[in-house]
């Protein structure tokens, strides 16, 4: 912020103005963490948290200790905010509270209390929330129960939940299969430029397959969410807290989309939108399988570590916001080198923006890699358009390295024993992983996970983990990247 401006803010927030004391706070604890200006930033708004302004000012907290990980106890203080921003109706301090709980960042780790917290968003329209608590449900192996979750996130028009009820009716995942009425679902999700969708639809339902019911069901979609529009405007938001008069706007937005008339879908008991059960094909992938692809460097490969539907929703949460290098690795060293190296684009998937399928990822990462979670850096989507690559490198850090992020940015997790790349979009052709002296070359497919160990068996830098990615050729590659560090990167 330009020293005119804040001088301005300082003037107004001494004449007692809280709303500048907040937006003066809010900029202050943008200067590092040990400035005097960051303290006092944070003074402020701990006056702030118990007046008036109570509710904004413990999400302004909550939102600053999430993200100053160098500091002990950053996540339980983080989660101490959020609870009480929470409590007082704070829907982005729900949201970030499900989030620690799905990672059992200061809380305990529970999917059941993350379920919870995530509801009580979707019960008043929000619609990502309504599809995460599918996708949990899910991850939970209930498949009807996520089916009838996906398609009350249909009633709010949430493109995502389209395609992944389109993706139940073609499998048959918790649901009588029906091709046409998944064909027109995952049609109205590619209306809205939703990653995979026309694909999914092709190779899952073709029209070949479905005849005149595609069009029927699409054109019957289309129509409902017109007419349904003057309901959805009613649940827009509007300030920082939730407006629970909106609740029981949601009954009357699901039973509008029963009356499409699809004999999979009715009302129950209690007036909530719900799936009829049908046949149990899974969504998830079946049991994973490492295979071993080099000893030196040690490089394995999962064929089906993630799930088509999960590839989709993390490029569609990503495209938006990806960037060149230079904007998003910052001026520490590693960025630096990543910088002179890398032609594609990138975006961090920090603490947030993080949701419910980087959390569930991150947890099976570290299942599947003998890790614990804490040691998992925070994940990023990297992205690679034609003739974009990433030059010979190293993942390992020096000596010096480590040495500057203890002293520099207080980081005491040590060195990068492993990197983890998931391949969200496999690109026509081009795009390989090669390492360098053993000449090993990676062909990607979707959903498939790579591990390379940067160390030795004796804990030492790996010089033989040397790599690069290739030029694409034809087509778009995705990746899900993150290392898997020595020790927590969290300081408790």
């Amino acid at each position: 912020m330009p020293g005119a401006d804040l001088a301005a803010l300082e003037r107004a927030a001494l004449s007692g103005n809280s709303h500048a004391r907040m937006e003066l706070a809010n900029h202050l604890i943008e200067f590092p963490a040990d400035s005097d200006q960051c303290q006092r930033g944070l003074n402020i708004l701990l006056g702030l948290a118990e007046g008036s302004h109570g509710a904004a000012a413990q999400w302004l907290l909550g939102v600053y200790y999430i993200q100053a990980t160098a500091l002990p106890g950053a996540h339980a203080e983080a989660a101490r905010w959020l609870e009480r921003a929470a409590s007082a109706g704070v829907a982005p301090a729900i949201d970030r509270l499900a989030n620690l709980h799905l990672r059992g960042l200061g809380v305990p780790y529970s999917r059941a209390k993350a379920i919870t917290l995530l509801q009580g968003l979707a019960d008043v329209g929000f619609q990502r929330a309504a599809w995460d608590v599918a996708y949990l449900y899910g991850e939970d192996h209930t498949e009807t129960e996520a089916a009838s979750a996906f398609a009350r996130a249909c009633t709010l028009a949430y493109p995502p939940a389209y395609y992944s009820l389109g993706l139940r009716f073609a499998l048959g995942a918790g649901v009588t299969r029906d091709a046409g009425f998944a064909r027109a679902l995952l049609l109205r999700a590619n209306d809205a430029g939703y990653p995979d969708a026309l694909h999914a639809a092709d190779a899952l339902a073709p029209d070949s397959e479905c005849g005149q019911s595609a069009s029927t069901w699409y054109a019957a979609l289309k129509q409902n969410h017109a007419a349904a529009r003057p309901l959805l405007q009613q649940l827009l938001q509007e300030g920082i807290t939730i407006d629970f008069s909106r609740k029981p706007i949601i009954p009357r937005v699901e039973s509008h989309f029963a009356s499409l008339g699809h004999p999979g879908i009715h009302l129950d008991g209690l007036g909530r939108l719900t799936v009829k059960a049908g046949a149990q094909a899974a969504v998830a992938s079946p049991a994973l399988r490492w295979e071993q692809l080099a000893q030196s460097p040690r490089v394995t490969i999962c064929r089906n570590f993630a799930t088509r539907e999960e590839c989709a929703h993390l490029i569609y949460v990503a495209r938006g916001a990806l960037a060149q290098p230079e904007q998003y690795t910052g001026k520490t060293l590693a960025g630096l080198t990543e910088n002179s190296q890398f032609t594609g684009r990138g975006c961090p998937l920090g603490a947030l923006v993080s949701d419910a399928v980087v959390r569930t990822v991150e947890r099976r990462i570290a299942q599947h890699c003998a890790h614990t979670v804490d040691t998992i850096e925070p994940c990023s989507i990297i992205a690679y358009e034609p003739g974009e690559e990433y030059h010979s490198h190293v993942d390992f850090f020096s000596q010096e390295q480590i040495e500057r992020n203890r002293k520099v940015l207080k980081d005491f997790s040590g060195q990068r024993l492993v990197t983890f790349l998931l391949c969200l979009q496999a690109p026509e052709a081009g795009g390989e992983t090669v390492y360098d002296h053993s000449g090993l070359s990676v062909v990607y497919e979707t959903g498939m996970a790579t591990l390379h160990f940067n160390v030795t068996p004796a804990g030492t830098p790996d010089a033989q983990s040397l790599h690069h990615g290739c030029p694409v050729q034809l087509g778009q590659k995705w990746l899900m990247r993150t290392t898997l560090r020595e020790h927590s990167l969290y300081r408790a």
